[in-house]
């Protein structure tokens, strides 16, 4: 219910803002600048929009679809001195239990918070590059998960941000032709496309 209301809050000062003119041509004008209304403003909805949306359904839509994606898990606990010796030991145990599928979506976790999500095709090499990164020190245990097929792997990476909402991701999951898509992505696509033709700009 709260996000709910959040949502018919946003959405109603986008409204308010877009027919402030009319309502105060025909009734008394309040006093003060009336509030802009510009494409940065519908952007702004938009994105606050998107933002609830994804709260809103990421214990639900996201967890259930990210369960239907994904085919197996495995954790690895972050040991080893210095990002060399963490690279080595964590390749060794991704070779071992992921030899036979390289395609997998891999989360970083810190005590209690998601750090960064991602996706590799190539084994553990990409996820063992982020060992260098400065936030890395937070990360503590690492959260391997095979896709059902390899033309799952960006969709099961795009439902991980949105069902785990990593702090250190801060582009969304690309999506090649062939690959599934998301239904979040889908959603967050169909409220960009009809704020867009209810707050029209020539």
């Amino acid at each position: 219910m709260a996000y709910e209301l959040s949502f018919q809050k946003e959405l109603l000062k986008a409204f308010e803002k877009r027919t402030n003119w009319l309502r105060t041509s025909i009734f008394s004008k309040k006093p003060g600048k009336p509030p802009a209304f510009t494409r940065k403003t519908v952007n702004k909805t938009i994105s606050k929009l998107q933002d609830i949306v994804s709260n809103a359904l990421a214990s639900k839509l996201a967890r259930t679809e990210f369960n239907n994606c994904s085919k197996r898990k495995m954790s690895w606990h972050v040991k080893g001195r210095g990002p060399e010796n963490k690279k080595v030991r964590f390749d060794e145990w991704f070779n071992n239990k992921f030899s036979g599928n390289k395609s997998v979506v891999y989360v970083f976790w810190g005590n209690n918070r998601c750090i960064y999500v991602g996706r590799t095709g190539n084994g553990g090499e990409r996820p063992s590059k982020h060992f260098e990164k400065h936030w890395f020190n937070q990360v503590k245990r690492i959260d391997i998960y095979s896709a059902r097929t390899a033309t799952y792997n960006s969709k099961l990476e795009c439902l991980a941000q949105h069902y785990f909402q990593p702090i250190k991701n801060k582009y969304k999951a690309s999506k090649p032709k062939y690959m599934k898509s998301c239904p979040l992505c889908i959603i967050h696509k169909n409220i960009k496309k009809e704020l867009r033709q209810i707050f029209r700009f020539k």
